[in-house]
């Protein structure tokens, strides 16, 4: 499978390369305007798993139902393997349209299980070191402790990209399409997994 990552796109109209599966983990936009993230999957060919971020508002959300490509708080089976994603972000200091403090992630995340896992936010201690210290979520990061992915892909922090491991969990830090970056992540089965930080087309 060959999977195309993108993230933090914030209303840059980037070109999206080829892929069995296309996932979007969020901020599609800059608090808006919901259009964009319509056109921006207009363009986009072949399956999508998409999250809204922490700077989408609700109505991005309500799109990427109507298009049938959301999975946020729920999983999906494709070719074998369980996905599931969880947009937003844990608490920010700028008050943004899609937050939810640590103890809601938990409750929403928990009894969800899957091989693949898609969030927006980073796990606390992983890619989440802005200002002096780390913001990702406590949340995330027990659910992945517990329910042991396989791969985890996450954005939302603009400063890193990367691979990490959790115990055994894959974790790829998807870079912010914003700035042009994505990520490939290719594999036959999850015992070798290819990941490819890679330059965006406008």
């Amino acid at each position: 499978m060959r999977i195309v990552a993108l993230g933090d796109i914030h209303n840059e109209d980037v070109t999206v390369p080829d892929g069995d599966l296309i996932v979007i983990a969020g901020d599609f936009t800059v608090e808006g305007p919901v259009e964009f993230a319509k056109k921006f999957l207009d363009k986009i060919e072949g399956r999508v798993l998409a999250i809204p971020g922490n700077m989408d508002p609700k109505g991005v959300l309500d799109i990427l139902e109507s298009r049938g490509v959301s999975i946020h708080r729920k999983t999906v089976e494709i070719n074998g393997i369980t996905f599931f994603g969880f947009g937003g972000s844990s608490t920010t200091p700028f008050n943004t349209p899609f937050e939810f403090d640590d103890e809601e992630i938990e409750k929403h995340i928990s009894g969800f299980k899957a091989d693949v896992a898609i969030f927006h936010d980073t796990p606390y201690g992983i890619f989440d070191w802005v200002g002096g210290k780390s913001v990702g979520s406590m949340a995330v990061r027990r659910w992945i402790e517990s329910v042991k992915p396989k791969l985890v892909f996450c954005a939302h922090i603009h400063e890193h990209e990367g691979v990490a491991k959790l115990n055994d969990t894959l974790i790829v830090k998807i870079p912010p399409a914003n700035k042009g970056r994505g990520v490939i992540v290719e594999f036959e089965d999850f015992s070798n997994v290819i990941v490819r930080f890679i330059s965006l087309k406008p």
